[in-house]
């Protein structure tokens, strides 16, 4: 066999990555290109159909929509990518800097980098992962999966377990939400024995009250003027307890927690009505957060004995002091991302001497059961399967080194050509 038929291991990986994200479109590009799961499938099996594509993997969520391949024709497979998922719903794509494209180990890497949160808008954020692994399981119910994308996807989600078990990427509330969360376990412990008091029931309440909710809050108390306003809230939340909102003093009496987000131009809770309060549970906490612009509580009111009071401020300096330690925390993400790396590299190289293996392996087998074949009939019969056994050994812990080491060095085409020599190892010389 000429050394032009011999099969040798790709330069690179072969990837190819088309995307955009919150980075690159406003959220109405974003909208268009997003996929629901029946709509991903259909995707998927469209672009398998394509005699360019051999593998594809699409992940969509609220900030990005990128497509990963391993392609066969990479032009071909860019262009069926562009025109399929991409321009035929968002034209406005083509423009210059709407798309990125990533080809190779670039495109390794960046799925790595997303997985672990470090591309995501909240630097850190926990949900990814979860979305990588749930396109990942969608991908292959369709057959999208084949063995690159699949090892490709093993290696991104080990990259964003580690980090997050073995950094503080995610670590500290950077949202309003989970940083009224952090205060009150600094207070309380938990959540799981407060009564948090709602004080205004608009946009921001809402997007306060899941984190709280999640976390365990055991009782929720609504006080809002509007009517309609409280029943859509409860609507969302129906564990809620409606109350009047001239009821706020005697419920903040009761309460652990206090927010207060509402639209007055002057404060709801004053000193006067905290200071109330607290001679009804002289012995308790109150953590009161303020989060109305202009202010809803009397800053006069922190000043009361055991009473804790928050601004939108203070929770902002918060946030701003845990997403420094997140920001901290990225060169040694990038470290591990690299490590996962290499071994996605190392196991794509290896891939180039398995079919070499298989002939030293196969003509080692040839061999034992030969010269087997001639000595058994010299020992006795009992002897025969401790002789199989024996020689089955022999033969696998003799390959075994020489196997590890053509795996490590499957891309020095010279040591993959040495061993084809030094074994007669072409196609036709093996039987």
């Amino acid at each position: 066999m000429s050394s032009d038929s011999k099969s040798s291991p790709p330069s690179d990986l072969p990837l190819l990555l088309i995307g955009t994200d919150f980075r690159c479109s406003p959220l109405e590009l974003r909208e268009r290109v997003s996929f629901a799961k029946e709509e991903a499938e259909k995707a998927l099996v469209h672009l398998l159909a394509r005699a360019e594509v051999a593998e594809a993997f699409l992940l969509s969520t609220c900030n990005r929509t990128e497509l990963y391949l391993q392609p066969r024709d990479e032009d071909g497979a860019y262009q069926a990518a562009l025109d399929m998922v991409f321009l035929a719903r968002a034209p406005e794509l083509e423009r210059p800097g709407r798309l990125y494209v990533k080809r190779n180990g670039e495109a390794a890497r960046h799925l790595m980098a997303v997985a672990s949160g470090l591309e995501s808008m909240v630097l850190g954020e926990p949900e990814i992962l979860g979305q990588v692994k749930q396109a990942s399981v969608l991908a292959e119910a369709v057959g999208a999966e084949g063995p690159v994308l699949k090892r490709l996807l093993r290696s991104a989600t080990s990259a964003g377990r580690r980090t997050r078990q073995e950094t503080a990427i995610s670590a500290g509330a950077v949202s309003i939400g989970y940083a009224i969360v952090e205060l009150a376990r600094q207070i309380f412990s938990g959540l799981e024995e407060c009564r948090v008091l709602m004080v205004g029931a608009g946009e921001i309440a809402h997007s306060v009250t899941r984190p709280l909710l999640e976390r365990g809050a055991r009782e929720l108390v609504v006080a809002n003027r509007s009517l309609e306003r409280a029943a859509q809230f409860k609507e969302e939340f129906p564990s809620a307890e409606l109350v009047p909102f001239d009821r706020r003093q005697d419920e903040a009496a009761q309460a652990d927690l206090v927010v207060v987000s509402t639209g007055a131009d002057e404060p709801v809770l004053t000193r006067k009505h905290i200071a109330q309060a607290m001679r009804a549970r002289p012995s308790r906490p109150l953590l009161v957060v303020d989060l109305g612009v202009p202010r809803n509580v009397e800053p006069a009111a922190g000043k009361v004995e055991n009473v804790f009071l928050h601004t939108i401020d203070s929770l902002d300096l918060l946030i701003q002091r845990n997403l420094k330690r997140r920001r901290d925390e990225v060169p040694r993400a990038e470290e591990i991302i690299e490590q996962e790396l290499h071994h996605f590299r190392a196991w794509f190289r290896a891939l180039g001497a398995e079919p070499l293996i298989a002939r030293l392996q196969k003509q080692a087998e040839r061999i034992r059961q030969h010269e087997l074949a001639d000595a058994l009939p010299r020992f006795p019969a009992e002897t025969h399967a401790d002789l199989e056994r024996l020689t089955r050994s022999l033969v696998r812990k003799i390959l075994h080194h020489p196997s590890s080491r053509l795996r490590d060095g499957a891309d020095d085409l010279s040591r993959l050509d040495l061993v084809r020599e030094l074994f007669h190892l072409d196609d036709d010389e093996i039987g």
